[in-house]
C-alpha cells in the first residue's frame, strides 16, 4: 500500500513539473525562454556573435522594450553550448554608484562560477579577501555579494581584481552591461575613466554596452572628450520589419491551434507600431481570449481592454505633469508623430501658446521619457513613449 501511494506521489510529481514547464502563452513578457519564441534579429544576432569572438566591444542603442535585454539572452543562447565561452549578464538601472556597481559585477560573475566548482573556488578566495557579505535570494537562490568600503579607490581596485579574474580564464568571457548609461549619473565622476582604464587592457573579455538612453550614449561613446570615445562598435536596435513579424505571429498562434488572419495582424503591427512590448504584449492579450479564429473584431476588443485597464496609470501622468505639458503630450499623442512641434499650424490647431514654451515643453518631456526623438529620412519628429499611452491621447 505505501509503495502504491510513494509511486502514485511520484507519478502526480512528475505530471506537475511537466505542466509546469508547458508555455501556455507562447507571446511571453519577461525574460528569454528559448529561439523558437524569439523574432527575427538575424542580422544584429550575426554582428554581435562576429563582434564578440574578434574581440570587438559593441554599444547596443534602442529606446525602452525594444527588445535589447532579450536580444543579449539570444546571443548567450548561442554560446552556451560553446565550451570555449562564458557569458555574464548584468542590469545596473538600479545602481546609484560604483559601489553598487562593483557589488552587481562580482554577484554576476558568482552565478556564472558557483562556490561549488574549482574556477567558482577561486573566485571566491579573492573576494573573500575583499571582506564581503554574501547571501542568497530566498526565491531564486542566486547569490549576492556586497561590498562595504570607505574609499572610492578601494571599490576601484576591486573592480581591476574582478576584471582581472576573467581575463585570467581558459575561456572566453563575454560580459553585458544593460542601461550602462547609468555609470554617468554616479557621484564618482570619474567612473568612466576608471573603467575604460581596466576594460582597455583585457584580452580575453569582450563586452556589450546596452541602454535604452540612445543621446548619453551616444554621446558617452561618440564625443572626443569622453573616455569611451570611438572604443566600440555602434549597433542601433529598431523595429522588426512588418514582414517578419507577421510570419512570426502567425506561426505562434498557429503552434498553439489557432488561426488569425492577415488584417488583424496588419492592425496590430499598426496599432502597436511594431515595438517588441506592445507587440508581443497585445498578443499575449489577445492570444489569452478564448477564441480559436481570431479576427479584427477580436483585435481592437483587446485594444479596449488593454486601454481601459491602463487609464487609471494614465490619468496619474496627467497629475504628474503641469497643465501646458500635458497639452503638447496630448497633442503629440494625437497626431502620432510630429516632425515641426514649433510650426504654427501645430501650434494654433492644438492652443499651445508660444513657440519657446513648447521648447522648454519638449525638453521636458524628453528628460521625464514621456515622449522620444526618432530619425527618418524625412528628418527627426517626436513620438509619445508608451505606445499604449499615445493610442489612449488619440480617444480623449
Amino acid at each position: 500500500m505505501y509503495n502504491t501511494f510513494c509511486i502514485i506521489h511520484f507519478v502526480l510529481y512528475i505530471c506537475c513539473v511537466k505542466k509546469k514547464n508547458v508555455i501556455e502563452n507562447p507571446f511571453q513578457l519577461k525574460g528569454y525562454i528559448g529561439p523558437n519564441y524569439f523574432c527575427d534579429r538575424e542580422n544584429e544576432l550575426a554582428r554581435l556573435i562576429l563582434n564578440a569572438k574578434n574581440g570587438v566591444n559593441t554599444t547596443l542603442l534602442s529606446v525602452r522594450r525594444m527588445g535589447k535585454t532579450g536580444l543579449i539572452h539570444h546571443v548567450f543562447n548561442q554560446f552556451k553550448s560553446d565550451k570555449k565561452w562564458k557569458t555574464i549578464y548584468i542590469d545596473i538601472y538600479a545602481t546609484q554608484n560604483l559601489g553598487q556597481f562593483t557589488n552587481e559585477l562580482a554577484s554576476g560573475i558568482l552565478e556564472v562560477f558557483p562556490h561549488t566548482n574549482s574556477v567558482g573556488k577561486k573566485f571566491m578566495t579573492l573576494v573573500k579577501g575583499l571582506s564581503p557579505v554574501i547571501s542568497y535570494d530566498s526565491l531564486t537562490g542566486n547569490p549576492s555579494i556586497a561590498f562595504s568600503f570607505a574609499q572610492p579607490k578601494q571599490y576601484e581596485q576591486s573592480i581591476k581584481g574582478l576584471f582581472n579574474f576573467l581575463n585570467s580564464q581558459s575561456q572566453n568571457v563575454l560580459v553585458a552591461i544593460d542601461e550602462f548609461q547609468q555609470i554617468g549619473n554616479y557621484p564618482e565622476k570619474n567612473t568612466e575613466a576608471i573603467l575604460r582604464t581596466i576594460i582597455q587592457s583585457l584580452t580575453n573579455v569582450s563586452f556589450i554596452f546596452s541602454g535604452s538612453h540612445k543621446h548619453l550614449l551616444a554621446e558617452m561613446f561618440n564625443s572626443s572628450k569622453r573616455p569611451f570615445f570611438s572604443s566600440t562598435q555602434m549597433l542601433h536596435l529598431d523595429a522588426i520589419e512588418n514582414e517578419k513579424y507577421t510570419i512570426f505571429i502567425k506561426k505562434l498562434f498557429q503552434s498553439k491551434g489557432k488561426k488569425i488572419n492577415d488584417e488583424s495582424i496588419e492592425f496590430i503591427l499598426y496599432w502597436t507600431r511594431t515595438h517588441t512590448y506592445y507587440t508581443q504584449a497585445l498578443c499575449n492579450r489577445i492570444y489569452s481570449m478564448d477564441i480559436k479564429s481570431i479576427e479584427k473584431e477580436s483585435v481592437l476588443s483587446a485594444c479596449n481592454d488593454i486601454l481601459k485597464e491602463q487609464e487609471p496609470i494614465f490619468f496619474q501622468y496627467r497629475n504628474l505633469l503641469t497643465s501646458s505639458q500635458w497639452k503638447l503630450l496630448k497633442a503629440i499623442g494625437k497626431e502620432d508623430e510630429v516632425y515641426q512641434p514649433t510650426a504654427q499650424d501645430f501650434i494654433f490647431k492644438y492652443r499651445l501658446g508660444t513657440a519657446g514654451g513648447i521648447r522648454r515643453g519638449l525638453e521636458s518631456l524628453l528628460k521625464k521619457e514621456m515622449i522620444y526623438r526618432k530619425e527618418s529620412e524625412k528628418g527627426g519628429y517626436y513620438l509619445v513613449y508608451d505606445c499604449f499611452l499615445s493610442r489612449w491621447l488619440e480617444r480623449v
